[in-house]
């Protein structure tokens, strides 16, 4: 019996223990350390500002995740893709990572002077007010911090560096929400203070990154074709990650242009709590990949995903539990202020609902099936669904509006990946 265990027992323990494994959980604890700190920053800020307050801030944050994501063109996930295969030739491997950087690097001086000069119509666009120009301004100075600091998270990770990369994402986390805590015991939140707050963080997190990385690099020649081929593999990566960007971070950038920000506000501190949903899921979705890669048989497949249904079941239902407690939880962690945010917080539960339920079958069209390209419909109309639907529900409901865009964007992408993904699997196994 003993040697009927250790014969199971031994694989698994390796397996759990593995550098691959001991990798896996390096990277998801500097994520999920990362989302605690920005979780706790959430709560403070939200009890120090105003609700309006906090809607200009998430749209400035918005704003710089949503431009910094579209700078990137497909960059970092090209860096895995190319560097790996370049240890071997460090003066090759230097020179790549050259041509990429001086490639970002001249993307991120571009967007920072678009920014500076554009300031005052961007202003007036999404605030409807001259106000602030200044603020914009110091977004892009983040900007362009943070696409630099993300060129370096990327580039630890496909110089497989995992611990460094983790380090570095903690410490973003770390450091946003120290300076918080010193601005709040020393002296008063002001919106201004937060956004010069949020532009300091990143001016330090960009320095500490290359810190890590190091400028090595930048003493190696360049190769000719390097451009060529880094530009040639990046142009479907950065469409598809730009989708990707614009559907997930139009919505409060819409609600404080289209309404105003104490209903941005509203929306924005309800979406901060939801946002532990797509970890959740991008995290389940990784551990995944490998396993779905590698199956051959119809039958182990099936076994496989009666494991991935009951583990999305799990994440349901606990959505549905949080609807249940969602009053006295928004309440207790953000104060009776945020009451108004209840409602919009359940309507963004729903639609987890259903963005829960895709995983299945979007890992299964991507790692089983080999099909990328169901994935690339679904950004495309999810972004069609989310635009239109904002411009649509926003003017008339306010922050429920954009709720109700994810519910059924995320509600007709589920029924569409599924039947993509059986109609693909029926003439797999044909």
């Amino acid at each position: 019996m003993r040697q009927i265990k250790n014969q199971y027992l031994l694989p698994f323990l390796i397996l759990l223990y593995s550098a691959t494994a001991r990798n896996t959980y390096a990277v998801f604890m500097g994520n999920f350390l990362s989302a605690f700190f920005a979780f706790v920053f959430t709560v403070l800020l939200v009890r120090n500002l105003s609700v309006a307050d906090f809607g200009y801030f998430s749209a400035f944050i918005s704003l710089m995740i949503l431009v910094s994501d579209l700078s990137d063109i497909g960059i970092g996930s090209s860096l895995s893709s190319f560097l790996p295969l370049m240890e071997s030739k460090p003066d090759r491997l230097q020179s790549f990572l050259k041509t990429s950087f001086i490639l970002q690097l001249s993307i991120s001086v571009f967007v920072l002077f678009t920014l500076m000069i554009s300031a005052p119509w961007i202003s007036q666009i999404l605030f409807h007010s001259q106000l602030f120009v200044l603020h914009v301004r110091l977004i892009g100075l983040a900007i362009a911090a943070t696409i630099m600091s993300n060129f370096a998270l990327y580039t630890l990770i496909a110089r497989q560096k995992f611990m460094h990369n983790a380090l570095l994402t903690a410490v973003g986390g770390v450091v946003r929400l120290l300076l918080l805590l010193i601005l709040i015991s020393v002296f008063s939140v002001t919106l201004l203070k937060t956004v010069k707050l949020q532009l300091f963080s990143q001016l330090l997190l960009v320095s500490f990154a290359y810190l890590l990385v190091k400028f090595n690099f930048l003493k190696a020649k360049t190769a000719p074709g390097d451009l060529k081929k880094l530009l040639s593999f990046t142009v479907y990566l950065g469409i598809a990650r730009g989708l990707t960007a614009l559907s997930s971070r139009l919505d409060v950038l819409m609600i404080i242009s289209l309404k105003n920000a104490t209903e941005a506000g509203i929306y924005a501190i309800a979406a901060r709590v939801i946002s532990i949903y797509p970890l959740l899921s991008g995290s389940f979705s990784a551990v995944l990949a490998p396993k779905l890669s590698k199956i051959k048989n119809k039958g182990e497949l099936k076994k496989f995903l009666i494991k991935i249904i009951l583990a999305t079941g799990v994440l349901t239902l606990s959505a549905l539990f949080m609807i249940v407690v969602s009053e006295s939880f928004i309440t207790v962690l953000f104060g009776e202020k945020a009451a108004g945010a209840v409602p919009v917080f359940r309507l963004l539960l729903i639609s987890m609902l259903f963005f829960v339920a895709s995983v299945p079958a979007v890992s299964l069209s991507i790692y089983y099936l080999k099909k990328p390209q169901i994935l690339t419909i679904n950004a495309v109309l999810q972004l069609f669904i989310v635009f239109f639907g904002n411009l649509y529900f926003i003017p008339r409901y306010g922050s429920f509006g954009a709720a109700y865009s994810l519910i059924l964007s995320y509600s007709i992408t589920l029924v569409l990946t599924s039947i993509m993904a059986y109609r693909q699997l029926l003439r797999h196994h044909v």
